[in-house]
């Protein structure tokens, strides 16, 4: 017994040394130096953000497979009862405008969360409005046009 209370003691008085340890000394494991501080700091990356056009045709493009489509064919899913099945339809909706929105231009972003809002309100259990969603879109087909996206006839 005072055997294993020696060995904890020992392992107990070394792991309190460890911790007391300089960081400038130089027998010290984790010690860093200034520069290497200073090279290992990483500068903060520049977010990507493509053209209107871009993510106009991100959301506009492909026809019955566009996202435009889809959220025109999921939207009436926000007012129902979600089940697991709804549930998808809704996610994948709302993760799918996510993406457009992660790299669209600022001028787009209001816009974005307008349409995305009653699909995030579905799955979050909370009140679906809905007021603000034909006017969101609305204002995406303008500003797509506007920045002179050319619409599938």
């Amino acid at each position: 017994m005072r055997k294993y209370l020696a060995a904890t003691a020992a392992l107990t008085s070394a792991l309190l040394l460890a911790s007391c340890a300089s960081t400038t000394d130089p027998s010290s494991d984790d010690a860093t130096t200034p520069a290497e501080t200073a090279t290992t700091e990483a500068a903060a990356p520049t977010p990507t953000v493509v053209e209107i056009v871009q993510s106009c045709a991100a959301f506009y493009d492909g026809e019955e497979n566009s996202l435009a489509a889809r959220v025109d064919a999921t939207f009436p899913l926000t007012t129902q009862e979600v089940t697991e099945e709804t549930s998808t339809e809704l996610a994948t909706t709302r993760d799918k405008i996510a993406s457009v929105q992660r790299f669209a231009d600022v001028e787009l972003q209001e816009d974005l969360n307008g349409i995305k809002a009653p699909f995030e309100a579905a799955l979050s259990g909370v009140e679906v409005t809905t007021d603000d969603f034909q006017p969101s879109l609305d204002a995406l087909r303008a500003e797509c046009t506007e920045a002179g996206y050319a619409f599938a006839s």
